[in-house]
């Protein structure tokens, strides 16, 4: 057996040798690497001649740097040797993240020769090219040999814990970003009369949601009849919609941000106002302000909307659920224990908890959709694939007023 220290220099090219050992592969290629970038695709593509065997296979990890969309390019020509490791759930170390493959193991065989590269080496630009100070050990010898035997049961371990890499052909989500204040509201009658444009005091009981407001902002009235937001707007169809902007703002003495010094704002020109009743925000005639007003605005409604426009205040996206396997228990030495995670490790004990599958899911804000909005955002999210909903809280949800919504993405009308 020959064994080669790679190399003197830190900074020496590492890309030369490594594609010779890869060349070298013409009956099995086998590789783990924890992190592979576009370079790293790039390299691996001089050699999809071995990794098309059937003996064959590359895994990586999943986590960055590892470039996972653009492992596409590989996956399209060797679509059956290319392996995703998800790591584990546990054990987390602190400060530094979850357990993770970590391997960089190359090996190569043609009939009975064996090459064997290990080291510190990532498939990157950076690691390959000499921009970082690397090092590894080259061996060259039989494939009955030791280190060649254990290094392959290593590479099928690595292999077996992964999975198929999943191009996830999904088409792009269609949500458009937007700026846009919407509003909910009850009307009696549905919609107001008299011609466009309409000027509406809007007059609101809470300073809750005033960084919603933005003077000149876009807006959205949604109208609905009377006493059907009793069980919220996602459960009720509204009449009508409209659109427009947000011309004015004044907070009223009322206002914590007024320190005392705000005035009330009566408006004259409004045609109807937007108050606080029963729990509800409803639109009516004008009337004198209430004592109680914290936060007023002037919206200027300008022209009908689609009244089934959908509207969110973060972005609707595919995520993925990590499926845990089955969970054991290893030695821990004493001295790492605090190092860990409090639930992931017991007496001298520490968990791991490997990712065997992922689930795909539609992620959308809690409480910021109807039921007539499901397959719409099926179609344009997941491209009509039957995924299952998961719901986030939004991240102003604790101050948002449950009328009213700084929506940031917007689906298309012509859905």
């Amino acid at each position: 057996m020959e064994v080669e220290f790679i190399a003197a220099d830190p900074g020496e090219r590492a890309r030369p040798v490594l594609d010779d050992v890869m060349q070298h592969g013409v009956d099995q290629l086998a590789i783990a690497c924890a992190f592979c970038t576009a370079a790293g695709v790039e390299l691996l593509l001089r050699h999809t001649a071995r990794l098309a065997n059937s003996s064959s296979f590359v895994v990586v990890a999943s986590a960055p740097p590892t470039d996972y969309s653009d492992l596409l390019r590989l996956h399209k020509v060797v679509p059956s040797s290319l392996f995703v490791h998800w790591g584990a759930l546990a054990p987390v170390e602190k400060k530094n993240g979850a357990a993770l493959m970590h391997s960089k193991v190359f090996y190569a065989r043609a009939g009975q020769r064996c090459w064997l590269w290990t080291g510190s080496h990532n498939l990157t630009g950076n690691a390959t090219q000499g921009g970082n100070c690397e090092a590894a050990v080259l061996l060259r010898g039989t494939v009955n040999e030791k280190p060649f035997v254990d290094a392959l049961k290593h590479l099928v371990a690595c292999r077996d814990e992964a999975i198929p890499y999943d191009p996830e052909l999904l088409p792009p989500s269609r949500a458009e970003r937007t700026d846009i204040l919407v509003i909910h509201a009850e009307a009696s009658p549905p919609a107001p009369s008299g011609p466009l444009p309409w000027h509406i005091h809007l007059c609101l009981e809470t300073a809750e949601f005033d960084h919603l407001l933005t003077a000149a902002g876009n807006v959205r009235l949604f109208l609905y009849p009377k006493g059907s937001l009793v069980r919220g707007w996602q459960n009720a169809t509204p009449s009508a919609a409209y659109s427009g902007s947000l011309t004015g703002l004044n907070l009223t003495a009322r206002n914590p941000r007024a320190r005392g010094a705000g005035t009330t704002a009566e408006w004259r020109a409004a045609n109807f106002g937007i108050y606080e009743v029963a729990n509800a925000l409803v639109l009516g005639p004008i009337a004198p302000t209430s004592n109680s007003v914290t936060t007023q605005a002037v919206l200027s409604i300008n022209a009908q909307s689609a009244p089934n426009e959908t509207l969110f205040s973060e972005k609707p996206q595919i995520a993925t659920k990590m499926i845990a396997g089955e969970p054991h228990w290893t030695p821990l030495d004493p001295d790492m224990r605090r190092f860990f995670q409090k639930g992931h490790r017991k007496g001298s004990s520490m968990l791991h908890l490997p990712i065997v599958d992922r689930e795909k899911h539609i992620l959308i804000p809690a409480n910021e959709l109807r039921m007539s909005d499901f397959g719409k955002i099926r179609k344009e999210i997941a491209g009509n694939r039957e995924l299952p909903f998961d719901f986030a809280e939004a991240s102003d949800a604790k101050k948002r007023h449950p009328f009213i919504i700084r929506a940031k993405y917007r689906l298309p009308d012509d859905t």
